[in-house]
């Protein structure tokens, strides 16, 4: 039986913009947008998003990547950060009824910036949930399962009674190796059917 709900953010609950983003720095930093995309570094990415780096040498480590002299300043690449994150989706909506019946966690790759400047200002779903795991607190980023098992243990949950909602789905078939039911989300109409399948009511 089910009966906690981890759901991912970015393409579940909030649709995302990454080519706003980009735009904005080609923008302030007067370059093309495949300068742009050429010096974004994964590896720099994921030790922000798993608390490795600070706002700060995020910021820094982009800048220096970048073809120079160079003149983005940091105030225009948090602002282009900004716009990385769009409107929620109609996935948001479900979880007041869902919230009734069930444990409700976020379990996000995300970074400080998002969360402090972001998430509880702009959006409704912050104020349905139980709880939120992310992957700077937990130092590890999904499909690795060391966030699965930080999860677990934060929650207090049983992988067997929980269910996680995420838009990749080497993510949920992650989840699914460390005994989680697990869907893996396309649209809201799907989305729906997959909760009926699982015995999930909303």
């Amino acid at each position: 039986m089910i009966k906690n709900i981890f759901f991912d953010i970015g393409g579940v609950l909030i649709d995302i913009h990454p080519d706003r983003c980009v735009q904005y720095w080609a923008n302030s930093a007067d370059l093309s947008l495949d300068e742009i995309k050429t010096v974004f570094s994964d590896e720099v990415y994921h030790a922000y998003e798993t608390g490795q780096l600070s706002d700060r040498e995020f910021f820094l480590a982009f800048k220096d990547a970048l073809p120079q002299p160079c003149c983005l300043k940091e105030s225009d690449f948090w602002r282009g950060w900004q716009k990385l994150l769009g409107e929620e989706s109609p996935v948001s909506k479900l979880l007041k009824p869902l919230s009734s019946q069930y444990n409700i966690w976020l379990l996000s790759n995300t970074n400080p910036r998002h969360i402090q400047d972001e998430l509880d200002l702009r959006y409704t779903f912050p104020k349905r949930i139980d709880g939120a795991v992310y992957s700077f607190d937990a130092g590890a980023r999904k499909p690795d399962p060391a966030i699965y098992k930080y999860a677990l243990k934060v929650s207090g949950a049983v992988a067997g009674e929980s269910l996680f909602i995420d838009d990749l789905l080497p993510n949920i078939e992650a989840a699914k190796v460390l005994g989680w039911e697990g869907i893996h989300y396309q649209n809201i109409n799907q989305l729906k059917t997959a909760l009926n399948q699982v015995k999930v009511v909303a």
